[in-house]
């Protein structure tokens, strides 16, 4: 009984992910369109399987395999939302379908036995090997792609720097469960086409709590963390606004749930909670709209002297309601500055070197590496784009 309602409890709570992500989700819908179809896929079998066995309905058993054999869709679904995740890719880009539409045919030519048909000759057994194959080749294909792209990417920004290993922790641990599973796959379909040991209905419903178990667990790890479905579209989505006229969400925090320890913090905040406000919206003003940073030696002293603003409330606001440090905050201004130069035809006279060191960075190559963090772009790659667009 207790291996039946874990199954069910897996399916409602895979449910209720796929309904709140749908409802509330503002980030990436596309590219978490295909974890979303892996968990209700998933949610359904579970579900099926746990009717099944506490009504030991045969039927449920019968359709559960029925659909089972889909679970070998989420192999190609799995490696196109670590692909959309890793380009950032806002729009489905339908020749990336082929991935799942040619082994969606191979599964239906399993089921319907159309070629058998057509050739008179069995190759059931043949599928079976083909599915194994086609499995381990995107098992590396994943593995190459988020080792090269997630699990090393450099970042220099603090703020990057946390969502990348954000990110890394949970492509590593969506890694594991694809091993994880895919083991069971390979086991089950070994030891039944390839020892020639049928394993039936039963035996291929053995031990799927354990499964369960592993998804209730990330459906609860994406609920209580649902910054996982943002990808690293956080920090270009806002850059995209350039807008002062509002606090963004993405840097501040107007009502900061940070515990404040510090007595003379607690003082601080009973004596500046009203201004909060006005000084995020200066901040975020400033941080869009402002050449003071070009001067790598200007400080935190100097920004609160250019807002006429105390230094002690300047630090509390980055401390208390701010995501940025304040060594982040130059450098996203910077690169905000050094976008605006470039759409003022400043390259059309000047190097990207000389671009980097006009607006305050020290060399190229740390400007390269914001850019890219802030932007989502090389800088390459963005005067690429502006002039396919400005073609268009």
């Amino acid at each position: 009984m207790t291996t039946n309602i874990i199954l069910i409890l897996a399916g409602l709570v895979g449910y209720i992910l796929v309904f709140i992500t749908l409802k509330n989700s503002k980030y990436n819908k596309i590219l978490n369109s295909f974890l979303l179809f892996i968990i209700f896929i998933s949610s359904t079998l579970k579900l099926i399987a746990g009717i099944g066995e506490i009504y030991n309905d045969i039927y449920f058993k019968i359709l559960y395999l029925k659909i089972n054999i889909y679970i070998t869709l989420f192999l190609p679904s799995f490696y196109l939302y670590f692909k959309y995740l890793i380009k950032n890719q806002k729009h489905l880009i339908f020749k990336d379908l082929i991935h799942i539409l040619f082994l969606l045919l191979a599964i239906i030519e399993r089921e319907l036995l159309l070629f058998d048909r057509i050739v008179g000759y069995k190759l059931h057994y043949f599928f079976s090997q083909f599915f194994a194959v086609y499995s381990a080749v995107y098992i590396l294909m994943i593995f190459l792609l988020l080792k090269k792209n997630v699990w090393h990417k450099k970042a220099t920004l603090n703020f990057t720097i946390t969502q990348n290993n954000l990110i890394k922790k949970w492509t590593v641990l969506l890694f594991i469960v694809i091993i994880a599973f895919n083991s069971r796959f390979f086991f089950l379909y070994y030891r039944e086409y390839l020892f020639f040991e049928p394993s039936g209905i039963d035996y291929s419903l053995k031990y799927l709590w354990v499964t369960a178990l592993v998804w209730i667990v990330l459906f609860i790890l994406i609920l209580s963390n649902p910054a996982i479905l943002y990808g690293y579209s956080y920090l270009q989505t806002e850059l995209s606004k350039n807008n002062s006229d509002s606090i963004s969400n993405n840097y501040w925090n107007t009502n900061s749930k940070i515990k404040i320890n510090n007595n003379q913090d607690q003082l601080l905040k009973e004596k500046i909670s009203f201004k909060i406000e006005r000084y995020l919206f200066e901040l975020n003003a400033i941080l869009y709209k402002n050449n003071y940073f070009r001067n790598p030696k200007f400080s935190l002293n100097d920004l609160a002297q250019v807002l006429n603003i105390p230094i002690s409330h300047l630090k509390y606001i980055f401390k208390y309601h701010s995501k940025l440090s304040f060594s982040d905050y130059k450098k996203i201004s910077r690169i905000q500055n050094s976008l605006e130069l470039i759409n003022n035809n400043y390259l059309a006279t000047n190097t990207l070197e000389s671009l980097s060191k006009e607006v305050g960075f020290s060399s190229y190559n740390p400007f390269f590496t914001c850019f890219k963090d802030v932007v989502g772009k090389s800088p390459h790659e963005y005067i690429s784009s502006m002039k396919n667009n400005l073609n268009y």
